[in-house]
């Protein structure tokens, strides 16, 4: 089995990551470079990928996330809002903000590309990643939590597709049985 494949089969969601080490800049700028080279739909390229490893810029947009929460209808989302030890990003020392105008041909698309690129790029540098939701679906646009990304250099016109939680793992994630009967193949 190649490098490539190898990469693709063992990368694992990380949810606990160490907070003792945080991730070079050198690093930083490979995934961030992995995820410019994704595909996107007529090659627009039209994301915008926010990377941020100020911790407490981290915790103010934590915040922000929560207090949205809480005005949802839904649950879970109140649950979390009310759970002093909820935090959406996982305590990463990264968050990578990928965001792309509403105007682009796919921007939901090109940025699960980029994201996936990023993840692959993680792994192969020794790094956990985790794909986080909770910016996407309405949540970025809702004012408290647009002027934090407003102070963080996310772009007024952009919505918030997806975002990469990224750190040093602190403990291994299980390799877990991947599902059977998803792939149909015609000849």
């Amino acid at each position: 089995m190649n490098a490539v494949i190898r990469n693709i089969i063992e990368r694992r969601s990380v949810r606990r990551y160490d907070q003792t080490r945080t991730v070079s800049e050198n690093d930083l700028m490979t995934i961030l470079k992995a995820g410019a080279y994704a595909p996107s739909a007529m090659n627009a390229q039209a994301w915008h990928f926010t990377a941020v490893a100020d911790a407490e810029k981290l915790i103010a947009l934590n915040a922000a996330v929560k207090e949205q929460m809480g005005a949802s209808d839904i649950e879970r989302n109140i649950a979390r809002s009310k759970d002093a030890t909820y935090n959406f990003y996982y305590h990463a020392p990264l968050l990578i903000i990928v965001s792309a105008s509403d105007k682009a041909y796919y921007p939901r698309e090109d940025a699960a590309c980029a994201l996936e690129n990023m993840f692959l790029a993680a792994a192969s540098l020794g790094l956990g990643s985790c794909w986080i939701n909770q910016l996407s679906n309405g949540v970025s646009e809702a004012p408290v939590v647009r002027a934090v990304l407003d102070k963080l250099g996310v772009p007024a016109a952009n919505k918030v597709y997806g975002c990469a939680a990224i750190g040093y793992a602190s403990e291994t994630s299980p390799m877990k049985d991947r599902a059977s009967g998803v792939v149909n193949i015609v000849k």
